[in-house]
């Protein structure tokens, strides 16, 4: 059994695109950014060439702030002094949930840092107004759970030469900007303690933090290109493009599950090449040969989403085997594998002794009732087995 199904292209997409928001305080994985759009206009703003790309290690823009609700205004970086940019909505929940942390942050560095917190709400008076309402969740009032200089940026020319520029989708984002102007850090407020901690020590590496980004803003532009290959493939049914796309992008940033398992849905469910898809599926198990999670996934797969013609049952057992071997046989969910690759071999009294078991070492799972209903069925059918 798998929860999570073998991958598709459809799920490398989801990499670089923004997860949906969620409003929870404490773990910056359970805040993400919440999609940055711009809000629909009824005159049709005049379009502006594209601002000049930011990267980490480059000199920090101006900032052309015309509102300031709260705390001192300011023009330009003053050398020696740290700054936080941080771009965020009154409609954004991860925003909101954020605010503590940067007031803590604050409060914690004093003088040493100077955080930022800029809107681009159309009217100021959606931010004022704001900041005097009582939040929900714990009863304080947002003016003192954003303990920070607060701008708004109605013509979006701050965000546009940040946020645009450095092609950052989703908010709350940040950047941190170095007592030399330049910027050290982009990210989720949430995740930025301990860059925070070491450019104000003036321990952080900015050639590596630099060299990083720029490396990780080169594979979202190959992902997105590699979207556009996938689009036309499905169009053309021309996968032989595709997989080479795939081989050129693994050449440049290396090897990921992801895209081993796109490979493998490729040649198998687009080309409906079985031979050269085992044979990748063999090259494949290689390298996950120690991860019963992994294996046990590219086995179920194969069990209960492929087609009956496109199965090689024989490599399924073998893996569903190791990955069985790999937890001493105690994962009921692994051994649910197992057992379905019996069943599907016409081997019904293994099947049910694997299931058997998976069910005894059953716990508080959610996954209880699947894995038991599916016993029952495997026993159900002994009525027509013949004796």
């Amino acid at each position: 059994m798998n929860i999570q199904t073998t991958a598709t292209f459809i799920g490398i997409a989801c990499i670089a695109t923004t997860a949906i928001a969620q409003d929870h305080p404490d773990h910056p994985d359970s805040v993400p950014a919440t999609p940055l759009e711009k809000p629909k206009q009824v005159v049709q703003e005049e379009k502006l060439p594209p601002p000049t790309p930011l990267y980490i290690g480059d000199k920090a823009p101006d900032v052309t702030v015309d509102h300031w609700v709260k705390g001192d205004a300011w023009t330009e970086f003053e050398d020696g002094q740290v700054y936080v940019m941080e771009f965020w909505a009154t409609w954004c929940g991860p925003c909101v949930s954020s605010m503590p942390h940067l007031s803590s942050l604050q409060d914690e560095y004093g003088d040493k840092i100077k955080i930022i917190g800029v809107s681009s709400e159309k009217d100021p008076e959606i931010v004022t107004s704001f900041l005097a309402k009582t939040n929900k969740r714990d009863n304080k009032v947002n003016n003192d759970r954003m303990r920070y200089t607060v701008a708004v940026d109605p013509d979006r020319s701050t965000s546009r030469v940040f946020m645009e520029a450095s092609n950052q989708r989703g908010i709350p984002t940040s950047f941190i900007i170095n007592g030399n102007g330049q910027v050290a850090w982009i990210g989720h407020p949430m995740s930025m303690d301990e860059p925070l901690k070491e450019v104000v020590a003036g321990t952080w590496d900015l050639a590596a933090a630099a060299e990083a980004f720029k490396l990780e803003a080169a594979q979202e532009r190959a992902m997105s290109e590699l979207s556009k290959v996938y689009r036309t493939a499905m169009e053309t049914n021309d996968w032989n493009s595709w997989l080479t796309a795939i081989d050129e992008f693994t050449a440049e940033y290396g090897k990921s599950s992801t895209m081993d398992n796109a490979k493998f849905e490729a040649l198998l469910n687009m080309k409906k090449d079985k031979k050269a898809a085992y044979a990748w599926a063999n090259n494949m198990a290689l390298g996950i040969w120690n991860d019963s999670q992994a294996l046990n996934a590219l086995a179920w797969g194969i069990v209960d989403e492929t087609p009956e013609e496109l199965q090689d049952l024989n490599f399924a057992l073998k893996i569903a085997t190791r990955a069985s071997d790999l937890t001493e046989y105690k994962d009921p969910m692994i051994l649910d594998t197992l057992a379905r690759c019996y069943w599907e071999m016409g081997n019904t009294y293994k099947a049910i002794a694997w299931q058997e078991k998976a069910v005894s070492y059953l716990g508080d799972d959610p996954m209880n009732e699947s894995i038991t209903a599916t016993l029952n069925e495997y026993k159900a059918t002994l009525a027509n087995v013949d004796e």
